[in-house]
């Protein structure tokens, strides 16, 4: 799902990717509805490099999260894998065996 767009020069976000919103607007929230959204499906973002944003606010913001998102992306398996082999132990002995 695409989380962030350039629009017009001005930086937007989406939590569900329909509505969308000037990036400057976002709360805590929302900020961590983002999070959790992308580390589950990942973040499609555009590239800022690739479209100009005319509002310096905007800019801000969208490179800051670009950048945070773009390396939660790269990490995003090495997570999982960490948490899985974290949990394996105790996965193992507290589930019912199976039939």
């Amino acid at each position: 799902m695409k989380c962030l767009k350039i629009e017009n020069g001005r930086g937007h976000y989406s939590i569900d990717g329909n509505a969308w919103k000037e990036i400057d607007k976002i709360t805590k929230e929302e900020l961590l509805q983002l999070l959790n959204t992308g580390l589950k499906e990942g973040f499609d973002m555009d590239d800022i490099d690739e479209k100009e944003v005319k509002n310096k606010a905007h800019e801000i913001i969208y490179r800051n999260l670009y950048g945070k998102f773009q390396e939660l992306n790269s990490n995003r398996t090495r997570f999982e894998d960490e948490s899985n082999i974290l949990f394996k132990d105790a996965m193992e002995k507290y589930s019912v065996p199976k039939v």
